[in-house]
């Protein structure tokens, strides 16, 4: 069980730590005028904030205990890539035409959360080796 868990929490800092050092390498190179976001058609580096969302979910894919969590990572990446194409207009679309997106995937989490109710119950700890 404390492999698991150590390996679990190494993957979450893998994830966060990346995205600190990614974060901070592109405004350093910003404020420090060696990168011009404006020439690589970027009119501003904070319109990719909501891949931190996304990066922190493909996190928590990948260290989903059981199905059950893999709601969470799953959220995480679609609420990241619906704020993105939202924002930016993404093929023209905004939040006026997405927002029933959230509606169906507010949907398939619930049914999600229902489907795999009794993962949650076999892989936890407390459970673990009772029949």
């Amino acid at each position: 069980m404390n492999d698991i868990r150590r390996r679990r929490f190494s993957v979450q800092n893998a994830v966060t730590g990346s995205l600190f050092i990614a974060f901070g390498t592109i405004l350093l190179l910003q404020h420090l005028n060696i990168v011009n976001w404006y020439d690589l058609g970027l009119s501003s580096i904070w319109q990719l904030w909501p891949f931190i969302l996304v990066f922190i979910g493909i996190g928590k894919l990948a260290d989903a205990p059981s199905l059950y969590h893999i709601n969470k990572g799953f959220w995480l990446v679609f609420l990241g890539l619906w704020l993105y194409v939202s924002i930016n207009h993404v093929f023209g679309l905004s939040f006026s035409e997405t927002w029933p997106a959230m509606l169906i995937a507010w949907g398939v989490s619930l049914m999600w959360d229902s489907l795999t109710k009794n993962s949650r119950k076999f892989n936890s700890g407390e459970n673990y080796g009772k029949q």
